[in-house]
């Protein structure tokens, strides 16, 4: 049977079209995605962490602290992780800046539920509240200038999972092998931009006087619309971070290059609860 012109070019069509929709519901970045699954590596004890912010690591700029699992908190249907930091010095007079973070996860497998952040600086108070859905992420954002008081309300869904927020994030690549090479990659949504976070272990190496494994931290955004990657213009280029070689695998120091140079945040105390 001789097949016609015309439907040789509909079933070429409809080839492309389905071949377009697999591309856009699959993105090509999406099969480097690491399982969602915990790894090995024992569960974080509940304690508080404390650092100090600096310029090159010569003028102090901020404070922030982290709490896991804080012992004041009554949510036994949650593991709740509570940040908060704030600029301090030269940095507050030019930059004013707080900031409150609280997370709850689900208990056996660390996965994010619910994530509230508010930020305040010299031009806005910004409130983000973002809910961790089996399909989906919603977000609400308020935000309110500080001149004129203007309050304005955003609401977004992006349409992917797993997504991870930052402290699960953070508690989901600590607890992995994390041998010299290995990769770990994950999608996360901290407010309402989402991003792809991509993990290289770099060495096995003595940072600040201990044992340490140097992860190299590459982000970029991922438009919500189409999955379509993009540059995180934030960053000049990727981040460094050190997690402590042993059992308790926190945080010692992060390093980034950003618009106004090299940021560290690094470890000045570690309470355990």
């Amino acid at each position: 049977m001789k097949v016609s012109t015309s439907m040789k070019w509909k079933t070429t069509i409809c080839a492309l079209i389905c071949t377009s929709a697999t591309a856009l519901a699959q993105p090509r970045w999406q099969s480097e995605l690491s399982s969602p699954k915990l790894g090995p590596q024992p569960p974080i004890s509940a304690c508080a962490l404390d650092f100090q912010v600096t310029w090159k690591g010569l003028i102090n700029s901020g404070s922030l602290k982290m709490e896991f699992a804080p012992p004041d908190v009554n949510k036994p249907k949650s593991y709740v992780i509570r940040a908060s930091g704030k600029s301090l010095g030269a940095a507050a007079r030019f930059f004013p800046y707080r900031c409150n973070f609280w997370s709850e996860l689900t208990p056996n497998t660390l996965r994010p539920t619910y994530f509230y952040a508010t930020e305040t600086d010299k031009k806005e108070f910004v409130s983000t509240a973002v809910r961790y859905e089996s399909r989906r992420v919603k977000i609400h954002e308020i935000s309110k200038l500080s001149a004129t008081g203007k309050t304005s309300r955003t609401d977004h869904i992006f349409q992917f999972a797993p997504v991870f927020d930052i402290f699960s994030a953070m508690l989901h690549i600590r607890s992995q092998a994390l041998a010299v090479g290995d990769r770990v990659s994950l999608v996360i949504c901290p407010f309402k931009t989402p991003h792809l976070l991509r993990i290289t272990v770099l060495a096995h190496e003595r940072h600040n006087g201990r044992d340490a494994i140097r992860l190299n931290v590459g982000i970029q955004k991922i438009k919500a619309s189409t999955l379509e990657l993009k540059p995180y213009k934030k960053l000049k280029k990727d981040a460094t971070l050190w997690l402590s070689n042993d059992p308790d695998r926190i945080p010692i120091e992060f390093r980034a290059a950003v618009f106004v140079g090299d940021v560290r945040a690094t470890l000045t105390n570690h309470q355990k609860y």
